[in-house]
């Protein structure tokens, strides 16, 4: 495998070393001056840091082998094993794997160590293969195949930009030959004037070359059409990918995560050959994992609740993709307890989403849409699975970007079904041009549901809003020019132009000037100037070459309620950006690697940090100082973050103070001990992600 570099690997690997060292001299002590206890000591808080902090940078196999050592060590302390030279090999042997692992880390190269070897020499207490292999030869390889790999890819982001700049000079040509036609009906023209002229024949001659060079020049416009269309095609057709490139790894995810759950769980993937382009694939993996997970954690009952029920003992989840035209639809479902539209009302206007009122007289098909808002959750204890309102907040969140839709339903005791439309990819749509208050703008194709022709006297007011009618349905109207901020002259027009739009089961009717017809558009990033901009997805050049924005259909339905306090509220945005501290926060770790990825990513996002590096140092900043919150490690030395907790709890002036558990130790007996000391969130590092710990965070002080 190539194992995957982040930012954090280089003072991983540094701190690393120090520990690597330590346990070679501490190992070799053990069998040259004999086991003591402080030496044991010294062996474990090595092992266990090296454990926890390759886990905070994903080196999965380094992590395991040091989890072993700590393991056999425990073992060694305890008496349960008899010291030995065959256990010194052993731990020799375990230490020559992880400074190979550590060198590949930090080269990126292939992994060629004999991981398991290693393993079942350290749970068999004795070297089983004396070849754990080494990581030198390999390094090289490992590295070429990787940059081989980085490079082709590059080259063929490079290669679709350059297809999609070409696409769109062959649409200004277009143009061209458009104008240049109307200079040839224009020569015509004077030509008739000038019949008895004496230039007659020369003007008969410069209209014969024009119209030579107009047809010359059709022609090769449509032969560089076709061209550019194929190489086009064919360079989508490489970026294209199998759905089971990310959904291969979903079932070990699943399955663990149903055995930490205490579920069982049978999940079965149908149409994996299903071909999306790579960008896509990137952007729905974090949405399809995160549904998965919600199914699971959520959905799925424990075996003695499901054979109380009637249901086998084994949840299951599906996930099921197909074709659906230009799109390719995936359907999540289980048949697990389902989503409980009270309890979804009852959240709601506990968190403040909904009024009483409001939340009694919305329907229970679209009351279950709710869980997608930020924030949400019905869990009342955050761990790293469930319990902070984000995960199904980032489902949205990346399907608007993606340009994507869904449909969810559900039925208590039952199950749920969640149904994604997506585009194959996202470079490329058909958008609908339409014009407002003298702009342009795009709308994806596959939101219009219709385009009415209306009179003035076909809207109405209901409930102190403009509707339309249609089939017997009011729809809210809106004007879109209104939306995006937009002056324009007032003019009564005997009929009006608008557009019906359709988005997760819902419509809306936007008034515009006119609709223009239809284009394959080529996107554009907006850039970092222009990333923030409201209403707006992308942007790409029309046929004339003017650019044009593409109108984000989600950031539309999102904001029609608070319509008239879109000013108001971009103003207290801006002004709780312009704040630079978010809070104060102390972070306790004995390991660099985890207090500095935390104290970065914390600081990074505005928050103040502040460092401990021991339980009773965590104590003494608490004396010195105000905090808004903790997050603190378990395993330290002289104080657990257990007991640092429940001091927390004791003392006046931090029992109201959040604290965070972030730790190695992932049973559901240690996320128990968590609660009880007083924690209210526990994220295990091997599941670490920065996103989780800032969500937490944010949960916990607002």
């Amino acid at each position: 495998m190539v194992m995957k570099k982040n930012k954090y690997v280089d003072i991983f690997l540094r701190e690393a070393e120090e520990h690597l060292e330590s346990l070679r001299k501490g190992i070799l002590s053990l069998e040259k001056d004999g086991a003591t206890p402080e030496a044991y000591n010294g062996l474990l808080r090595s092992t266990h840091t090296l454990k926890g902090s390759a886990n905070m940078v994903d080196l999965i196999e380094l992590a395991g082998i040091a989890h072993r050592m700590e393991d056999l060590l425990k073992e060694l302390q305890a008496g349960a094993l008899e010291f030995s030279p065959d256990l010194i090999d052993v731990l020799l042997v375990a230490t020559d794997a992880i400074e190979a692992l550590m060198a590949q880390a930090h080269s990126g190269g292939g992994i060629k160590v004999n991981v398991d070897s290693v393993v079942e020499s350290l749970v068999a207490g004795q070297v089983v293969d004396q070849s754990t292999g080494t990581a030198a030869d390999a390094q090289s390889a490992g590295v070429e195949r990787r940059r081989s790999v980085r490079a082709s890819v590059e080259r063929l982001d490079q290669l679709m930009n350059g297809m999609g700049e070409i696409l769109l000079s062959h649409r200004a040509l277009s143009e061209r030959q458009r104008q240049m036609t109307e200079v040839l009906r224009q020569v015509d023209q004077f030509a008739k004037r000038m019949r008895r002229s004496e230039n007659a024949a020369l003007i008969k001659t410069l209209r014969a070359s024009l119209a030579s060079v107009i047809s010359d020049f059709e022609r090769d416009r449509l032969q560089l059409g076709y061209q550019a269309e194929e190489v086009y095609q064919r360079t989508m057709e490489l970026r294209l990918l199998p759905l089971a490139t990310i959904t291969d790894e979903f079932e070990r995810s699943l399955r663990n995560l149903s055995r930490s759950l205490g579920k069982e769980l049978r999940f079965m993937v149908q149409g994996q050959e299903v071909e999306l382009d790579r960008s896509m694939l990137d952007a729905i993996k974090p949405i399809l994992l995160h549904v998965l997970n919600n199914a699971v954690d959520h959905g799925i009952e424990d075996p003695e609740t499901r054979v109380k029920l009637g249901k086998p003992k084994a949840g299951q989840v599906t996930l099921q993709a197909q074709y659906e035209g230009s799109f390719v639809q995936i359907i999540v479902r289980d048949d697990g307890r389902g989503l409980d539209p009270e309890k979804i009302r009852a959240t709601a206007v506990e968190r403040g989403m909904l009024s009483a009122e409001a939340a009694k007289a919305m329907r229970d098909d679209a009351l279950l849409y709710l869980v997608f808002e930020p924030g949400f959750t019905t869990r009342e204890f955050i761990t790293d699975v469930s319990g902070r309102g984000v995960g199904l907040d980032v489902v949205k969140s990346n399907l608007d970007q993606v340009k994507g839709d869904m449909t969810l339903t559900s039925e208590l005791g039952l199950g749920t079904e969640l149904i994604l439309r997506l585009p194959l990819s996202t470079a490329i749509f058909t958008g609908l041009l339409v014009e407002s208050g003298g702009g342009i703008y795009i709308v994806p194709q596959h939101y219009v549901a219709e385009i009415l022709r209306l009179s003035p006297n076909d809207i109405l007011e209901e409930v102190g809003r403009a509707v339309i009618r249609l089939r017997n349905t009011s729809i809210p109207l809106y004007s879109l020019a209104e939306v995006l901020q937009i002056e324009q002259e007032e003019a009564t027009k005997p009929r009006l132009t608008i557009l019906v739009l359709r988005f997760r089961e819902q419509a809306m009717a936007l008034l515009i000037d006119r609709t223009i017809g239809l284009q394959e558009v080529v996107v554009k990033d907006l850039g970092c100037q222009l990333k923030s901009l409201e209403f707006f997805s992308g942007a790409t050049i029309l046929n004339d070459g003017t650019p044009a924005l593409i109108l984000s259909v989600a950031d539309l339905f999102a904001g029609r309620r608070e319509r008239s306090n879109v000013g108001r509220l971009r103003q207290a945005h801006e002004e709780a950006l312009a704040t630079i501290c978010r809070g104060r926060i102390l972070v306790v770790d004995d390991s660099i690697t985890t207090r500095t990825m935390e104290k970065n990513i914390l600081e990074t996002h505005h928050y103040e940090v502040v460092v401990a590096v021991s339980g009773f140092d965590a104590l003494e900043k608490l004396d010195a100082g105000r905090f808004d919150l903790m997050v603190s490690d378990v395993e330290m030395p002289g104080m657990t973050g257990f007991e640092l907790t429940r001091k927390v709890r004791q003392r006046e002036d931090t029992r109201e103070m959040p604290v965070i558990i972030v730790s190695s130790l992932a049973l559901d007996e240690h996320r128990r001990q968590g609660m009880d000391a007083g924690a209210q969130a526990y994220i295990v590092k091997g599941n670490f992600q920065q996103g989780t710990l800032l969500d937490t965070v944010e949960t916990l002080i607002s």
